[in-house]
């Protein structure tokens, strides 16, 4: 009879709903190196700890992408498993609808894969970082810890805060001093509450969604001045996009086809750019390794799913542009997709095409949960166990609608003031090589969408 019990007891902790993480970075993009798979010369990576934890230790998708390149609408098709067209409202109108680069936010608020996984399967999920760029007032239904903002700055983040009070937070707003970096505010309270999680035996779903290594790319100041000897030199300039001719793209569209020549100011900007994203992401390298290493030392690494993505890729000289996504060729819409968990073989790849409208339904079948009938997105949970799926789809869909004027100038642009704030400038020590709007007596710009 004791023997039965116990072989119970141990079917029982067996079946224990598995946690999820999800590792969300910002405007990284896959082809132009420092992510997965790696494409860099030497297969040089400012994120070892991610090489090392993730891709060796569980599969890889080579046809990963986005489906619409910038950031609110990227971010709303991830939370809510739908297409922009089922999401979009050009006009707010009298309804009293928060409307973010034409998403129609309560569309998503009301109706995000947290929300499932709180409601129907009882899982806690804690918010920690960017959420969309317009947070809204109150916590979206599922979320029982907040730690929020629409990016903010790398320096002295501030944050929308709810259900954080075991740490000393009050429900409301936090902001820190000029020693708080973002990517370590949110990492480390993401490995404070995860403790208090497990502690607590509640399966829990953390969204981890660092800064990195969006604009203005601020390293950590302890990262501020390194550069590995391995590592390129400059952005990946071997391809015939790169600072183009007029000729070779005057039949693209719109602003493409007139984008003048990259100047060698621009030029140097665009590297040290280059440089700097790097080294963001040396941060978020040590962010993940931080939390796989806590839930291994907290016993829960084997029941625990890890995804790392990015909302979407990003440019660096490409048809001219020295910066920026919003456009849909393939480095603002290829992105990484790194998963790591039950059931997912190590070193593997998977190349069926998926975007990140499938990572909600995802997440709800690893929880159990049924996908809701609205969600136009499919779990590739199968795909990622090396799985076939017949009829999987041969082509994705992608979308974009005009956002607004985004031009990038090179020179006559204002000296930034870092160390004690956020610096628009790629030579962080001398406040030099900045870029900038137009406006400002600035000149050589360079359109990025219109």
């Amino acid at each position: 009879m004791v023997a039965r019990l116990l072989g119970l007891l141990t079917l029982a902790a067996a079946a224990a709903p598995p946690n999820i993480v999800l590792f969300l970075t910002d405007d990284q993009d896959q082809m132009l190196g420092g992510s997965f798979p790696i494409t860099s010369p030497g297969a040089a990576t400012p994120m070892p700890r991610t090489k090392a934890l993730l891709a060796e230790q569980g599969a890889t998708a080579t046809n990963f992408f986005i489906h619409t390149p910038i950031c609110c609408p990227s971010r709303s098709e991830l939370l809510s498993g739908r297409y922009f067209h089922n999401l979009k409202r050009t006009v707010a109108g009298d309804s009293g609808d928060i409307i973010c680069m034409h998403i129609n936010e309560t569309k998503v608020n009301n109706a995000t894969f947290a929300r499932s996984l709180s409601e129907q399967a009882g899982y806690s999920v804690g918010m920690f970082g960017k959420y969309l760029n317009n947070v809204p007032s109150t916590v979206p239904p599922g979320f029982d810890a907040w730690l929020a903002n629409g990016g903010g700055n790398y320096i002295a983040p501030e944050f929308n805060t709810a259900g954080l009070s075991w740490a000393g937070i009050p429900d409301g707003t936090w902001k820190g001093s000029v020693d708080n970096y973002t990517t370590s505010v949110v990492g480390n309270l993401s490995l404070a509450w995860i403790t208090r999680k497990v502690k607590d035996e509640t399966p829990f779903f953390a969204y981890i969604a660092p800064k990195a290594a969006h604009e203005p790319f601020i390293p950590a100041a302890w990262y501020v001045d390194h550069w590995d000897p391995s590592w390129p030199k400059t952005e990946p300039r071997d391809m015939p996009n790169w600072n183009c001719t007029p000729g070779s793209r005057s039949d693209h569209h719109g602003s493409i086809a007139t984008q003048p020549m990259l100047t060698h100011q621009a030029a140097e900007v665009i590297t040290g750019v280059f440089k700097n994203r790097w080294r963001t992401l040396m941060s978020v390298d040590d962010l993940i390794g931080a939390v796989i290493d806590h839930c291994h030392n907290l016993g829960v690494l084997d029941n625990t799913y890890f995804f790392y993505t990015s909302d979407h890729g990003f440019q660096l000289g490409q048809f001219n542009i020295p910066m920026d996504k919003r456009n849909v060729y393939d480095w603002d819409t290829r992105i990484h997709l790194l998963a790591r968990g039950p059931g997912i073989q190590p070193k593997s790849q998977w190349t069926q095409l998926a975007t990140q409208v499938d990572l909600a339904p995802t997440f709800l079948e690893i929880a159990g949960v049924t996908k809701p009938s609205q969600m136009d997105g499919k779990s590739v949970l199968g795909l990622l166990k090396g799985g076939e799926q017949p009829g999987w789809r041969d082509s994705v869909l992608l979308e974009y609608y005009f956002v607004d004027d985004n031009d990038k100038c090179m020179q006559g642009c204002t000296p930034g003031a870092w160390p004690q704030k956020d610096s628009w400038c790629t030579d962080l020590e001398r406040n030099a090589d900045c870029w900038c709007p137009p406006g400002y007596n600035s000149s050589s710009c360079y359109p990025t969408e219109r």
